[in-house]
């Protein structure tokens, strides 16, 4: 459970990850057999998620298997085989790898100065964090350049041209991917609507996390 959010991906739900990857297996074991699928559960199913969605998900669903081939088990099982592998997700798994992400953000917290800014050996950000700063009054959305990167992906472009007008104007919410995630100086600067793949993952922030994390790891 603490490899899913460090090589897999950060921010996935089992439990929607389980569902959605088992309603597309059943897809494609219907078109092998022959049997069409319910035409009702595939548009709801289309309606609520984009093709990159269920692309994710069953690429994440794929990897965690490989890893743990004991839930395919209890994922194709009976009922009380479903409904252990749903304790399993739900109160192990899914409450380890929030702990993960906890510990790992908060060994993070003393190198965001060092790593936020585009060129940290030429410019760090403005105004300037300190590490043993103990004030909130520069942190996370009430930092100028902090914000940017927070800020929703879709909004990003509309901030970075006017960051004063959309300042506490923009609603950020767990459902919306920062603009950090995304490749680009400033970070999801080339972001395109269209083809939301395009960069995802890429930012320069989370390539030196990624860089950080097992060295952290080691000292820990």
């Amino acid at each position: 459970a603490r490899w899913i959010p460090r090589a897999i991906d950060m921010f996935c739900s089992l439990t929607d990850t389980f569902r959605i990857a088992m309603l597309m297996e059943e897809e494609e074991a219907s078109k092998v057999s022959g049997h069409s699928e319910d035409e009702d559960v595939k548009a709801q199913r289309d309606q609520v998620l984009g093709k990159d969605a269920q692309e994710r998900h069953m690429r994440n669903y794929s990897k965690i298997l490989l890893g743990a081939p004991y839930l395919r088990k209890l994922a194709h099982g009976n009922v009380k085989q479903q409904t252990e592998l749903h304790a399993i997700l739900t109160e192990k798994m899914q409450v380890i790898m929030g702990q993960a992400r906890s510990d790992d953000a908060s060994h993070l917290k003393n190198c965001v100065a060092q790593y936020a800014a585009p060129d940290p050996s030429d410019k760090g950000l403005e105004p300037p964090i300190y590490a043993d700063n103990k004030s909130r009054a520069l942190l996370g959305v009430n930092h100028p350049q902090l914000a940017a990167m927070l800020c929703p992906i879709k909004h990003a472009k509309a901030y970075h041209e006017d960051p004063k007008k959309y300042n506490g104007v923009i609603r950020i919410h767990s459902a919306a991917w920062p603009a950090f995630i995304y490749e680009g100086t400033p970070p999801g600067k080339d972001f395109d609507p269209d083809n939301v793949q395009e960069g995802f993952s890429k930012g320069y922030y989370l390539k030196r996390v990624r860089l950080l994390l097992p060295y952290q790891q080691h000292l820990m």
